[in-house]
């Protein structure tokens, strides 16, 4: 049992149509710090909204430290630097809630 408490963020994102699940677990992967423990996809999302040959796809990302407990400040800026990635190398476009 892990001694500090996880903290977990989701991040939605509109996609190309050709973008694999692979493609965006290997960006998280490739700027995420060691603190992200876990990365679930949890929905695909296709509509005329989003446009034709674009997707969505949404993640849930966990983030725990093995030394203390995490801000929410440290969460949201691992959290930031992830959705930063991810928009400069699939061109993605982040669904923010309002």
């Amino acid at each position: 049992i892990p001694v500090y408490p996880s903290v977990a963020r989701d991040v939605a994102m509109v996609v190309d149509e050709s973008t694999r699940h692979e493609d965006v677990i290997r960006i998280i992967k490739k700027v995420a710090p060691r603190e992200l423990t876990g990365i679930d996809l949890f929905d695909i999302f296709r509509s005329e909204q989003i446009g034709s040959c674009r997707k969505s796809m949404a993640y849930s990302l966990v983030y725990r430290s093995l030394e203390r407990t995490l801000t929410d400040e440290d969460a949201n800026r691992y959290h930031e630097t992830i959705k930063d990635a991810l928009r400069t190398e699939l061109k993605a476009e982040i669904r923010e809630g309002k």
